[in-house]
């Protein structure tokens, strides 16, 4: 697996963890996955399958688990900072959909010196940046405003570089293309 797209929020560039993104970068960092749709597989081939945004259609192997944190492989090493599934044990093959991301810091500021833990570390090429640009809808639940997209009209747009403080007015979402 040497091309992934993944999402990145303005936030973890805010917070000082990364600098602005702009394509044709290298950069190194681990990615992080959301895997609640996982499940035990009888597959024993990895699999990374794209389905769109930063989702994957995988079959990975479990390759390391504590009550924390979980990291699983499917051509990628990418690592979960939650209670693992009971049946997520080391050896142990899932597959389901995930979404993939930046790691925020959780792997670079301390998760990378646990003892066991496998080096998530990638050296990426940053190749195309993509802002959402999905219009937003308003409501006003018990009187408090809430946010949400219009998932109905979900669009991107391609950008030169990240503009975190700025691109939606500093709420940005955006889609790194990576590839190694």
């Amino acid at each position: 697996m040497n091309e992934l797209v993944v999402g990145l929020n303005s936030w973890i560039i805010q917070d000082g963890n990364y600098g602005e993104f702009r394509c044709g970068d290298s950069c190194r960092f681990a990615l992080e996955f959301g895997g609640s749709a996982l499940i035990p597989s009888d597959e024993t081939t990895t699999r990374c399958q794209y389905k769109g945004t930063s989702e994957y259609d995988v079959v990975a192997k479990v390759i390391f688990s504590t009550p924390q944190v979980w990291v699983i492989d499917f051509g990628v090493k990418v690592f979960c900072e939650s209670r693992p599934p009971k049946f997520a044990t080391v050896g142990q093959w899932v597959q389901g959909e995930v979404w993939i991301g930046v790691d925020p810091y959780f792997y670079k500021e301390r998760l990378h010196r646990m003892q066991g833990m496998p080096d998530l570390f990638i050296d990426w090429r940053v190749t195309r940046i993509q802002l959402e640009n999905t219009p937003w809808i308003e409501s006003a639940p018990e009187g408090r405003t809430l946010r949400t997209r219009d998932r109905a009209r979900e669009a991107w747009i391609d950008r030169a570089a990240t503009d975190a403080w700025t691109d939606d007015g500093g709420g940005a979402d955006y889609l790194l293309s990576l590839s190694r």
